[in-house]
């Protein structure tokens, strides 16, 4: 198994979400992860006591990449092109549902663990929920976007998008796109149709 580099933590963590990816919940092993990365399952151990561990700390760090992403998205973009961002990073990010129901699985000795950071989810997410409301209400007063179209329905259109089963054959840039350019000028060819 000779290893060239160190393995990291991150190592662990990116892997793990390759493998959430193909092979969801169920696929995540300690020996398919150690295979992977050409190391014995006992490294993996170093790091996680047990398979929940990892797949706590692995949402953990996902969320955080998430926020992240989001805390940067400039504050002096027009609220349309915020809101364009953010649903990038939703879509980017869509293993987040996975996570949240995963959690719910998660047969850990550890409750109170899962407990803990599933209510971590919940906080972040309200808090990107409030934030793209507003964002949605700043379109809306500034003229960007249409006062009567309801509010509810777009930030549902936008943070449900990573339900959308063509965000893979379509990809994040392209659903992101199409989806955004639907929101902001509808399916209609010609205006008034």
């Amino acid at each position: 198994m000779g290893r060239k580099k160190a393995l990291t933590k991150q190592d662990v963590l990116d892997v793990t979400g390759e493998v959430l990816q193909a092979e969801g919940l169920h696929g995540v092993h300690f020996k398919k992860i150690a295979d992977l990365l050409e190391v014995g399952r006992s490294t993996l151990y170093e790091y996680f006591k047990n398979k929940d561990e990892l797949l706590l700390a692995y949402m953990k760090n996902m969320m955080k990449e998430m926020n992240d992403k989001v805390d940067r998205i400039p504050s002096d973009d027009p609220p349309n092109h915020k809101l364009f961002q953010l649903l990038q990073i939703i879509l980017e990010h869509a293993q987040i549902y996975q996570i949240d129901k995963m959690i719910q699985d998660l047969q850990s000795s550890d409750k109170n663990a899962a407990i803990y950071y599933k209510n971590e989810l919940d906080v972040d997410l309200m808090k990107t929920y409030d934030l793209m409301m507003n964002w949605i209400s700043d379109a809306k007063e500034t003229g960007i976007w249409n006062e009567n179209t309801d509010s509810g329905l777009i930030g549902d259109l936008i943070f449900h998008s990573i339900l959308f089963p063509n965000r893979k054959r379509l990809g994040v840039d392209e659903l992101a796109s199409q989806l955004f350019g639907m929101i902001e000028h509808g399916v209609a060819d010609k205006p008034g149709q």
